[in-house]
């Protein structure tokens, strides 16, 4: 893993993708293997440092119950306009190809009307708690407390 001045920066490391067949970009996105509540259920995210908050793709969602939970109701605007939808505090892990996965909590935004097939990790309650970094030459996405 990564290390800094005799410390270990990173506890895993995976690698990522630049495009998924689901997700049709003209350009290269980085798509990371995450779960959530720990579970067998693995899924591709994108990272998305210029979001204001993590955004769960309805389907997850709906698969793991998500839809009916109380929490902090808002609007987010978004590209594809204004959507309404609850704020909840849900458990990540970030899954290794070395070292240990890394194991977490991030705020995301769950609205039923969001278009499937995406889920997205924001900055604010997730990222910014994290360390990370990228390797793109190698397509390497290092993680850690």
């Amino acid at each position: 893993m990564l290390r800094l001045e005799q410390e270990d920066f990173t506890c895993g490391r995976s690698r990522y993708l630049d495009f998924l067949k689901e997700a049709a970009e003209p350009t290269a996105k980085i798509f990371v293997k995450i779960s959530l509540e720990h579970t067998e259920s693995v899924f591709w995210a994108q990272i998305d440092t210029g979001s204001a908050w993590s955004v769960l793709d309805p389907l997850v969602a709906k698969r793991h119950g998500y839809l009916d939970l109380d929490g902090e109701r808002i609007g987010l605007d978004t590209r594809l306009g204004r959507k309404s939808g609850i704020l909840a505090r849900l458990p990540v892990r970030f899954l290794a190809d070395d070292g240990v996965p890394f194991d977490t909590e991030g705020t995301f935004f769950i609205c039923p009307d969001w278009p499937p097939g995406r889920t997205f990790l924001g900055y604010s309650g997730l990222l910014a708690s994290m360390r990370f970094a990228l390797d793109p030459q190698a397509n390497h996405f290092y993680f850690g407390p």
